[in-house]
């Protein structure tokens, strides 16, 4: 018997009709694997030992009646075929069979080899045509269940979104309040104060302080996942980005008495980043250090320029317990804290270094840990250089990564009049920044002219001058003096970002560094194929 034989269950209590069925199937096309059965009993104890393709049953057994027999095997095999012999030559009694789960009708004495092999096969193609319109309507079902479960999956995730942006807002004023009056208090505006009232008050403020930044770190969080968080990506300096928060910074370690030092060259070569992001990033690494650090404590605070890359390193090292191996990959994970032993009063949501990191990949950097159980660690993170080919570069890797469907970098020169005198020049800078969404780029190559880097679909290519016209008329109906002046926008050049990485780089090199005629060629597939198209935000 080969491989590929069907197997039958013959059911026929008969032995003649047993007889003429082997041997109608020992003639057929279609070789069968053939196993009989006498009575109802020995078939149901047969279909609990083997798989079978197909079962061939009389209606009339010595321990089964009639329809009963159908019904039986049907409830212990809904998914075997079942072909139905008899010596009834009735419709009714077909149709009767049919409906208790049989796929066919034979009846005996009239059945041919090719009869039975083609209502064998039709029986197990209707049975598998059951079944997949069964699974068919399970999966529709399914869908429709996973649908319902994910609009209210998505209804709870606005709701919670909403519900911890207004508690976060609405923390705002009691909070400033309760630092207004403490620092009154503290500055003796409203009477003198003994060294521990002092202490006193400098506790509250640092303990406000620390509300304050899970309040940044919750809104971060709800921004985050919505996509809403804004970044305005400029060329800074790594030195007055730590200056703006290196007091607070300082007052916080000298509330904890731990040593607190700077080490920051001031000739470290700028960098391009969000800088109020990037003051996020070290304040949650330093406010994190200064809780972990040691008896006395010690925490430094360092950058430097990377020997190994375009880069400038940004660091936080502290003198704490330093943490296990086995647990360095997990510190960066939401809502993680780490360790037993740390005192109530320093536990926090365990959302800042996970923030830390979603706002380094934001500005194109990495963040990693070193740490040496019992010595401390180090949490250090990169920023690239402002210089537009490394950014580029840096951006292209991240959006080859995470490309999608379609996707294409559209490159637009936006540009007003050179006339424009400086404040309103920086108030359209302030606007295009605004507009920018988290994937895009846009760098400023003089006071009046800008670069967009769009990641986009193609298909959508042309709503992104629609959106930027929209909000220029948007934010002129509410300026209060005067409106922004025309943009410009000139579409030059459309590439798709695997397959033209290279020249994508090239070209805005090339923009970055020649303030050349705007009505240069636009590339379309890597070809320049027709004039720039340009639209004005009048």
């Amino acid at each position: 018997m080969t491989s590929n034989a069907v197997k039958v269950l013959l059911i026929e209590d008969n032995p003649l009709d047993t007889k003429l069925i082997l041997s109608a199937l020992a003639k057929a096309i279609t070789p069968f694997d053939v196993r009989c059965a006498g009575q109802l009993s020995d078939a149901l104890a047969c279909l609990c030992q083997q798989r079978f393709g197909v079962i061939v049953a009389d209606l009339m057994l010595p321990d089964s009646d009639g329809l009963q027999t159908v019904a039986m095997i049907r409830r212990q095999v809904p998914n075997v075929p079942i072909v139905v012999l008899t010596a009834l030559a009735s419709d009714e009694t077909a149709l009767a069979s049919l409906d208790q789960g049989a796929q066919d009708y034979l009846v005996k004495g009239r059945v041919t080899p090719d009869m039975l092999e083609r209502s064998i096969r039709y029986a197990m193609q209707r049975q598998q045509n059951a079944d997949m319109r069964a699974l068919l309507a399970q999966v529709e079902a399914n869908e429709r269940l996973l649908a319902k479960k994910n609009r209210r999956l998505a209804k709870m995730y606005r709701t919670a979104h909403r519900f911890v942006d207004h508690v976060s807002h609405e923390f705002r004023t009691p909070l400033t309040v309760i630092k207004e009056y403490a620092s009154l208090l503290r500055d003796g505006l409203v009477g003198p104060l003994n060294a521990e009232q002092c202490r006193m008050l400098d506790t509250v403020g640092d303990r406000a302080d620390d509300l304050n930044n899970m309040v940044d770190d919750m809104l971060d969080v709800s921004r985050l996942e919505a996509g809403l968080l804004g970044v305005w990506r400029k060329s800074c300096r790594v030195a007055d980005i730590v200056r703006y928060v290196y007091s607070s910074l300082e007052r916080k370690a000298a509330m904890r008495g731990a040593a607190f030092e700077m080490d920051i060259d001031d000739e470290l070569p700028n960098v391009f980043c969000d800088p109020d992001k990037i003051g996020r990033v070290i304040v949650n690494l330093a406010v994190n250090a200064i809780k972990f650090c040691g008896e006395p404590g010690s925490v430094r605070l360092w950058a430097k320029e990377s020997a190994e890359s375009p880069d400038v390193i940004i660091g936080v090292t502290d003198n704490g317990p330093g943490i296990d191996q086995r647990h360095l990959l997990k510190v960066f994970k939401r809502f993680k804290q780490l360790g037993s032993d740390t005192r109530r009063s320093t536990r926090g949501f365990g959302l800042g270094l996970n923030i830390a990191k979603e706002l380094v990949a934001l500005n194109f950097g990495e963040i990693k840990v070193d740490s040496i159980r019992g010595k401390g660690s180090t949490f250090s993170f990169s920023v690239p250089l402002a210089d537009p080919s490394v950014v580029m570069r840096r951006y292209l890797k991240r959006r080859t990564a995470h490309r999608n469907g379609d996707a294409v970098i559209a490159l637009f020169l936006a540009e007003i009049d050179p006339c424009t005198e400086g404040t309103l020049a920086d108030d359209v800078n302030a606007f295009l920044n605004c507009n920018l969404r988290r994937h895009d780029l846009l760098f400023r190559r003089d006071r009046h002219s800008w670069l967009f880097v769009v990641a986009v679909e193609q298909s959508e290519l042309h709503k992104f001058v629609g959106r930027l016209v929209e909000a220029r008329i948007e934010t002129n109906r509410n300026r209060p003096h005067g409106p922004l002046p025309k943009i410009e926008l000139l579409e030059k050049g459309t590439l798709c970002v695997a397959e033209q990485s290279s020249e994508i780089l090239g070209r805005v090199t090339e923009l970055m560094e020649s303030s050349a005629s705007v009505h240069s060629p636009r590339i379309q597939g890597g070809k320049h194929d027709r004039h720039a198209e340009s639209a004005a935000c009048r």
